[in-house]
């Protein structure tokens, strides 16, 4: 999903007007109609208003026509149903469409101008990033990779490691077989994760299961996982994918706002120390325009408009700069939500007023 959102973010502005649509598609729970997806409600009311302001008709109005007929004939045809949330951005005037489906709802928006609102995906990525989740046993592994929202078992056969048997042995012999056994599912079990971890660029690693399982697994990690680790949890082997998803949201979502706050805290001594960040909307906006930024940083809800905000995001995808949302940070607030952590100073650097 980065290089569609480098993609979107190198768009240029032309007549016809880009939309930007994030829905909440989690069907309504009560109501009269409780499948209906309240999302759509507003899509179709959005987009009538949209129209409405491009009077008299032309470029942009066909275009936006045209629009309206293909998002409603995806979402009738093509929309994955199991999805919560989905995001389009489309501008038939100038041949773009792109959609993309999460496990997590956005918030409802639909809005229309010269270039993508990239910020609920960047907010999506931040707030979604890649962790892989062992569930384990003496005998068996689990493992899953959260995507976009979504928990993914990585096989969907369930990998169990049979033990050795041997001959006539007596006590200790059997319990050191025993022993040397799970050491190895455990060595097995950690290259095994390592290499999902690779494989789908994950951030954080979970490890859930028995009690006697889990410290051997610890054990073998490799330091570089092992640093990856958030959490252990006692989760059953047999546990549907639906109950290790409830356990581990509030782990991964605790361990992303910890993270989001520690930023904040960098930042700010970094103004205050060492000139390797900015505050404000017009400093930032300068070093991320001269690729100064390394980690662009929005408050929730930071005190400037969505168009503002919508272009502070577009420069820091275009500059290979991340995108941090940070929630609950009095200081960071009062500083205007808005900053960046620099990778190098310039004396050029606008100061913030």
């Amino acid at each position: 999903m980065r290089d569609m959102m480098r993609q979107l973010a190198a768009f240029e502005p032309g007549e016809e007007p880009v939309l930007s649509v994030y829905l909440d598609m989690r069907p309504q729970e009560t109501g009269e109609n409780p499948a209906v997806r309240a999302g759509l409600t507003i899509l179709e009311d959005r987009l009538r208003q949209i129209e409405r302001t491009l009077w008299p008709r032309g470029a942009a109005f066909d275009s936006v026509q045209a629009d309206t007929v293909r998002i409603n004939r995806y979402i009738t045809e093509e929309f994955p149903t199991a999805a919560q949330g989905l995001a389009i951005f489309a501008c038939a005037g100038r041949d773009l469409f792109e959609t993309v489906t999460t496990g997590a709802p956005f918030e409802n928006q639909v809005s229309a101008g010269p270039l993508p609102d990239l910020f609920q995906l960047a907010r999506l990525l931040d707030d979604q990033e890649t962790a892989v989740v062992a569930v384990v046993d003496s005998n068996t592994a689990r493992l899953f990779v959260t995507r976009l929202g979504s928990l993914d078992e990585v096989d969907r056969t369930t990998r169990r490691y049979r033990k050795n048997p041997i001959g006539g042995s007596n006590q200790n012999q059997y319990q050191r077989h025993i022993a040397r056994h799970r050491a190895n599912v455990a060595r097995e079990v950690a290259a095994e994760i390592e290499r999902v971890v690779d494989q789908e660029g994950a951030a954080r690693v979970i490890l859930a299961g028995n009690a006697v399982a889990i410290p051997l697994l610890r054990e073998a990690l490799s330091p570089r996982i092992a640093d990856m680790l958030e959490d252990v949890r006692r989760i059953d082997i047999l546990a549907p994918r639906t109950e290790i998803e409830e356990e581990i949201a509030p782990i991964l979502e605790r361990a992303e706002a910890e993270e989001s706050r520690s930023l904040a805290d960098q930042l700010i001594d970094s103004v205050r120390v060492s000139g390797l960040g900015v505050v404000g909307l017009e400093p930032t906006v300068w070093a991320l325009q001269h690729g100064q930024g390394d980690v662009l940083l929005l408050t929730s809800e930071p005190s400037i408009d969505e168009e503002q905000r919508a272009e502070l995001v577009r420069l820091a995808t275009t500059s290979d700069a991340d995108v941090e949302v940070v929630r609950d940070h009095e200081s960071f607030q009062h500083l205007g939500g808005v900053g960046a952590l620099l990778r190098y100073r310039h004396e050029g650097l606008p100061v913030a007023s």
